[in-house]
């Protein structure tokens, strides 16, 4: 790829970091009437999180930058934010595995000195990480609610929250997805499509209450899900208990309750006329047969229900422990390096402007450019820039940053003081 004339050293040093985040995107611009476009329509329109990949976001900022003054230095400029940004969560998630170690599932030693062992350090910062993804909580009132509602796919569970000593449940992006009707409904005339509201990305952490073993505390469990309906959360709790439905209830009672009694009665009476001891046995024998085929019907329809739930939760599930929090880490830096991007080229394209007239170029370049409505949080990406050292302030609030060349300069300084080489201090 040609780089701009000021393509920096610090750039030079990793390009297979920021290779694969900057490539060029070649899906086409989703129609308004596309499944993607829809639902991405629906469920982002009061989220703070920017749905589109990094990449596809970096080639529209550049396209749009195509006629401004050091548009070809832009490239430069956006490779680097999204190459600093990368290394400064790269220090962040081995602090953050450092402190996971105690608690981690996985872990392949064991080692009853180890000295992290602060599990409210490791919770606050896992939850401020959360919030740098553009995660929402899900107090417990939406939980319980979650918890009590039936699910649209006929699997019914129970949990009992009481077993468990941490739960934390974050989402990000809730929409509303469109599934046919089953079949019984068909029948009665209801033919319109079912809506579903379900969760794109769920981040769950759970810690049971038990003991600490061989010296170690109780391990703690993250898993990264997605597109997980509301009514399913249950789910996704280890001590997911399988219930029967009312209606699968009535339907072993109408089929196998009449079968049983009929049978039932008709050992009763050969057992009363049995003549001799083994016909009296063999009697007997039949009246367990019988109730045996009806304790049979009811665990093969509870491993349906098992097997069901296993299918969709290997799907669903995105990663688990330590990976779940690589996972949330790398997505935490790409929502931090697309609010900067696009703070900052708004304000080098449309020139110096308010904080709240930023918050309106942003929100309306994203709806023009790919038809989609976000809540861009300005205070953050105005806070972003100035950590950077890349905003200027005058004194009627009005905003403005530094030329893409200007700018490289000085992400090139971070970056030097980030990692600094030897013999250059």
């Amino acid at each position: 790829m040609a780089y701009g004339k000021c393509y920096h050293p610090f750039l030079r040093r990793w390009p297979c970091l920021f290779a694969a985040r900057i490539r060029p995107w070649q899906a086409p611009k989703p129609r308004p009437d596309s499944v993607f476009g829809r639902i991405m329509t629906k469920s982002v329109a009061t989220e703070h999180y920017n749905p589109l990949p990094l990449s596809m976001l970096g080639e529209a900022l550049a396209a749009y930058l195509a006629d401004a003054p050091g548009a070809a230095d832009f490239q430069d400029f956006a490779k680097g934010v999204v190459l600093l940004y990368d290394a400064q969560f790269s220090q962040k998630l081995e602090h953050l595995k450092r402190l996971y170690f105690p608690f981690n599932p996985e872990r392949e030693v064991t080692l009853p000195e180890w000295p992290g062992r602060d599990k409210g350090r490791l919770l606050r910062e896992i939850r401020a990480l959360l919030r740098e993804a553009n995660f929402q909580p899900l107090d417990q009132a939406a939980i319980e609610a979650a918890l009590n509602k039936t699910s649209p796919h006929g699997v019914e569970v129970s949990v009992d929250l009481r077993e468990f000593e941490e739960v934390l449940i974050f989402f990000r992006g809730s929409c509303v997805r469109s599934e046919e009707p089953a079949w019984w409904r068909r029948l009665l005339g209801k033919t319109e499509p079912v809506e579903i509201p379900i969760y794109q990305r769920l981040f769950v952490l759970l810690q049971l209450r038990s003991a600490a073993r061989h010296g170690m505390p109780t391990p703690i469990h993250i898993k990264v899900f997605r597109e997980i309906p509301h009514s399913d959360l249950e789910t996704l709790f280890p001590n997911t208990k399988v219930r029967l439905r009312r209606i699968d209830k009535i339907k072993l009672g109408v089929t196998g309750g009449g079968g049983a009694v009929g049978g039932f009665l008709s050992a009763v009476g050969k057992l009363t006329a049995a003549a001799s001891p083994m016909a009296a046995l063999g009697a007997i024998g039949a009246m367990a047969g019988i109730i045996w085929k009806q304790v049979d019907n009811v665990l093969r329809q509870r491993t349906e229900y098992m097997a069901k739930l296993a299918k969709s939760l290997y799907f669903y599930n995105l990663d688990n422990d330590a990976g779940a929090l690589a996972w949330l880490v790398e997505t935490a830096s790409s929502e931090e390096a697309k609010e900067v991007l696009l703070a900052y080229a708004m304000l080098h394209r449309q020139g110096p402007m308010t904080a709240e007239a930023l918050d309106r170029a942003v929100e309306g370049f994203l709806k023009a450019r790919f038809g989609i409505s976000i809540n861009y949080q300005v205070r953050d990406g105005v806070r972003k820039l100035a950590e950077l050292g890349l905003l200027h302030r005058a004194g009627d609030g009005v905003l403005g940053v530094p030329g893409p060349c200007a700018a490289c300069r000085r992400l090139e300084q971070i970056w030097d003081a980030l990692f600094p080489v030897p013999g250059n201090e």
